[in-house]
C-alpha cells in the first residue's frame, strides 16, 4: 500500500495536521466494532440484573446504543468513565480487534513514508466513546507532549485519530490550531474542561493561528504531532462519537512512556522483534 505523497508530507510538516481520506476499509474496523458492542451489551445486561437498567436497547444501532442506556438513567453531563455502562469501553484496550487497526498495512504505510521502516506501535494510546453533552469526554486545547515525559520532546511521532463513526462538527470531532507544532511544549494545567478533568492549555497561553474544525469520515484519518495544539468539542448528537487515537515513533527514540512497553510493528532491521500478533503484545506485559 502506499504511504502519503510528496504534497501531503509537505502539508503535514508545515501545518502540523492532515486529514487523509479513505485510509482504512470499513470492513476493517468491524471486528473493533463488533468488540465494543459486545461489551456494550454485557455492560447493559450486568446493570440491568443490579436492577440500574430496565431496558436493554438492543435494536439500537452500534452508534447510538450506548448513548440511548445511559440516557435511560442519568444525566449524561454527570455521567463519567468509571461508571459501569464504560467498563472495557475507553482507555488502553487490548483486543483482536484493537491490533488489527493498530497494524493495518495502510496506515503502516503512512507512519513510513514519514519516518522509514522501523516503526514502534507507541504505548500512549486510547480508545473513546464521546456521548451526547458528556463534560467529562470534552477535551481543552493541549498537546499530547504535554502527557509524556519531556524525553520524548524531539521524538517525531505520527499521530492518528480515528473516528469509528463518521465524526462531525455536531458529534464533537477534533479541532486543531495550524502550525502550532512549532512552538516549544507549553505549560499545561490540571482541571481543566467543562468535567474539569484533563490537563491542557489556558486560553491566555494558546499562540497565534487558525483554529480548524476537522470532521473525519468513518475509513479516514486525521494526522497530528505530538506539539500539534488540538482539542475536542462537545457532543450535540443523538448518538456516541466513538474514536481512537494511536501513535507511532521510531522505536531508537524516546516514547516518554518509559516505563510502558510499545511494541514493534514494522522493521526492515530487525524483522523478528515485529509483533505478528494479539499474543506478542501481550507476552511484554508479562
Amino acid at each position: 500500500m502506499r504511504g502519503l505523497d510528496s504534497e501531503q508530507i509537505t502539508f503535514y510538516k508545515d501545518q502540523g495536521y492532515l486529514l487523509v481520506e479513505d485510509v482504512i476499509p470499513i470492513e476493517d474496523l468491524q471486528l473493533l466494532i463488533s468488540e465494543l458492542n459486545e461489551t456494550v451489551d454485557q455492560n447493559a445486561r450486568k446493570a440491568q440484573a443490579r436492577g440500574e437498567l430496565s431496558e436493554l436497547f438492543e435494536d439500537e444501532p452500534f452508534e447510538r446504543r450506548l448513548a440511548q442506556i445511559v440516557e435511560s438513567v442519568a444525566q449524561p453531563s454527570e455521567t463519567s468513565f468509571t461508571d459501569i455502562f464504560f467498563e472495557g469501553l475507553h482507555g488502553k484496550l487490548k483486543t483482536e480487534g484493537m491490533f488489527a487497526v493498530m497494524t493495518h498495512p495502510a496506515i503502516l504505510a503512512i507512519v513510513e513514508s514519514l519516518i522509514g521502516p522501523e516503526i514502534l506501535v507507541h504505548p500512549q494510546f486510547n480508545i473513546r466513546p464521546k456521548l451526547p453533552n458528556q463534560d467529562t469526554s470534552v477535551v481543552p486545547w493541549h498537546q499530547d507532549l504535554g502527557y509524556l515525559q519531556p524525553d520524548a520532546s524531539e521524538t517525531f511521532m505520527v499521530n492518528f485519530w480515528i473516528p469509528l463513526v463518521d465524526a462531525t462538527v455536531e458529534n464533537g470531532c477534533m479541532e486543531v490550531i495550524a502550525k502550532s507544532h512549532k512552538a516549544p511544549l507549553i505549560n499545561h494545567v490540571t482541571g481543566l474542561g467543562p468535567g474539569a478533568n484533563f490537563k491542557g492549555i489556558v486560553d491566555e497561553a494558546l499562540p497565534e493561528g487558525e483554529q480548524v474544525e476537522c470532521p473525519v469520515p468513518l475509513g479516514s484519518v486525521l494526522l497530528i504531532q505530538h506539539k500539534t495544539i488540538h482539542r475536542s468539542v462537545p457532543n450535540h448528537s443523538d448518538h456516541v462519537r466513538w474514536s481512537l487515537d494511536l501513535r507511532y515513533s521510531d522505536p531508537r527514540m524516546p516514547t516518554g512512556r518509559d516505563r510502558v512497553p510499545g511494541f514493534i510493528a514494522r522493521s526492515k532491521a530487525q524483522p523478528a522483534s515485529v509483533a505478528n500478533s494479539l499474543e506478542d503484545w501481550l507476552k511484554l506485559f508479562e
